[in-house]
């Protein structure tokens, strides 16, 4: 019966990539448990003998009311402690991800701002290799698009 149950779509769904790399899809919804267990899940993949680079893709965790700014900020610093590149969609919804990133002290020049998924694509375009995994941590849906932009 286990063997017949199929995984629910964009909740840690892993998928081969172009080129060699792998896909893990969390973009469903984002909430600060399964955001911190989705770095874990990317974390392991580090782990694994000729482990790419570890990336994460995220416009933040949207809906948690009070709590927003706080749980985006932490997120940034665990992501920190994981990720080899970030790149934050929207800088005003990312800024809490981006103070957490430099509370831990993550290289700035490790982190890419992108003001939609077109330039999402660009910027993985040029950044991935054979053995690298990105994890796409909640939505990022085609018409999301933030003025301000910085490689």
């Amino acid at each position: 019966a286990v063997a017949k149950v199929e995984p629910v779509p964009h909740r840690l769904q892993l998928s081969a990539g172009a080129g060699g790399v792998t896909i893990i899809d969390d973009s469903f919804n984002a909430n600060p448990v399964g955001a911190k267990a989705a770095l874990e899940v990317l974390d392991d993949f580090g782990r694994a003998p000729n482990g790419g680079k570890k990336v994460l893709v995220t416009p933040g965790m949207v809906e948690l009311g009070e709590q927003e700014y706080e749980e985006n900020r932490r997120f940034g610093e665990r992501a920190a402690l994981v990720c080899d590149r970030v790149i934050l969609v929207g800088r005003n919804r990312t800024a809490p991800i981006l103070e957490g990133l430099k509370t831990a002290n993550y290289p700035k020049d490790r982190v890419s701002i992108a003001a939609n998924l077109a330039e999402v694509k660009d910027y993985l375009a040029k950044l991935l290799k054979p053995g690298d995994v990105v994890l796409f941590e909640n939505d990022l849906p085609d018409n999301y698009n933030e003025s301000s932009v910085s490689p």
